[in-house]
């Protein structure tokens, strides 16, 4: 364990000493988000309809019935919230991130029938607000009568039919009208899409991504010096084992692209305004992930790369293919079908979901998880092909 830890502590050491890196892994960074958040307001892109966000709480049948006809609905968009959301829903409107917030409360199947069941969040002043409100009024009214009916039919037919079951039942009759309806295409049907990130909650994890996948040419660097002084030689020679070397490495660039990471997260919240302390475990397993698959690809090409040269070169192709392609320039939820399904096969990509869960959707700690485990995994991929690479030379 010394060994690696003394090659950590002597990359981390030159890495620190070149004064290049305050610019590449501060400046730079903290310049671009800053300039990237006015920019992404994309005003062009936005979906007009209003912006819900639904927090359910109970869970039930009946209940995911308010969300699926809000959405059939299609006169508001939709965004399922995590249930950390609850006790920020003033907080998720007076920032703008929603122009209607509908709380689910737990016991919603039992109460529907009797009264308001349901707590909707809004600045009633606004026009969408306004007409979010309607929409959701005409599902509440709906569900209310349907909860009643199948309160009545259960209490009639006695055991065997709940009251729930009964209420779904009931609701299934609204979704056919009493009279027809001539359908004419007047064009393809809008796709059901997530809310498009814009301003810092684009900028923040974005720049954070792209930042760590180029900051990690240094790191990959020294690699390349250690071989070309001969330094490598001499450590192998040592009573230091091959592991020892490569976890040495890992280590450093791990902790490098962490604690960038920690400065940009807290440049974002508290600068910006950026809620990743809405689930700090969930955004640190993130980075956790982000940060060893990184160093992982950092290692592998300073195993691959024989001169300086290359290692610009493999770095900035690997920065301009994992940052456009993930998301991190401008977000997937603007982009085609195709285009977000590639995306979704690099790990950038699911760093900016597992990030933007978090900030943007209000998710809590388990909307993070996925995202961690594919990027986790992309690492241990990185990781066997650099150890690989290493031992055959």
């Amino acid at each position: 364990m010394r060994p690696t830890l003394a090659i950590a502590a002597k990359d981390l050491k030159q890495i620190l000493l070149d004064r290049r890196s305050a610019i590449f892994l501060v400046l730079m960074p903290v310049v671009f988000t800053a300039f990237l958040g006015i920019a992404f307001r994309w005003p062009g892109h936005e979906d007009p309809r209003p912006e819900v966000g639904v927090c359910d709480l109970d869970s039930t049948e009946l209940s995911g019935l308010v969300t699926s006809q809000l959405e059939s609905g299609g006169l508001v968009q939709v965004e399922e919230l995590g249930r950390a959301a609850a006790s920020k829903v003033d907080d998720l409107i007076r920032r703008g991130r929603y122009d209607l917030v509908l709380v689910v409360r737990a016991g919603y199947a039992e109460s529907a029938a009797a009264g308001p069941a349901l707590e909707a969040v809004c600045d009633r002043s606004e026009p969408k607000a306004q007409a979010a409100l309607q929409a959701v009024e005409a599902v509440a009214a709906r569900l209310a009568v349907s909860a009643r009916v199948g309160k009545l039919v259960a209490g009639q037919v006695g055991a065997g039919a709940s009251a729930e079951e009964m209420a779904v039942r009931a609701s299934a009759g609204w979704q056919e009208p009493a009279f027809a309806i001539r359908r004419e295409a007047f064009g393809p049907a809008p796709a059901k899409r997530r809310a498009v990130p814009r301003g810092f909650a684009q900028s923040s994890p974005g720049t954070l991504v792209q930042f760590a996948i180029f900051g990690m040419m240094t790191a990959s660097l020294l690699l390349v010096l250690e071989r070309r002084s001969r330094t490598l030689g001499r450590m192998l020679s040592a009573p230091v084992s091959r592991f020892q070397v490569i976890a040495g490495h890992v280590l450093a660039m791990f902790t490098v692209t962490f604690l960038q990471g920690i400065l940009l997260i807290g440049l974002g919240q508290f600068a910006f305004k950026v809620d990743y302390l809405s689930a700090p475990a969930g955004v640190l397993v993130v980075l956790a992930a982000l940060s060893l698959w990184v160093a992982s690809l950092g290692l592998c090409i300073g195993v691959i790369a024989r001169t300086q040269e290359q290692v610009s070169m493999f770095s900035m192709l690997a920065m301009f293919l994992f940052a456009a392609g993930g998301g991190a320039w401008f977000p997937l939820e603007i982009t085609g079908r195709v285009f977000s399904f590639v995306g979704h096969l690099l790990p950038s990509a699911w760093a900016m979901d597992g990030f933007q869960n978090v900030v943007l959707r209000g998710q809590g700690f388990g909307s993070a998880l996925v995202p961690a485990l594919v990027i986790t995994g992309y690492a241990a991929l990185f990781f066997t092909v650099a150890v690989w690479r290493f031992r055959a030379e």
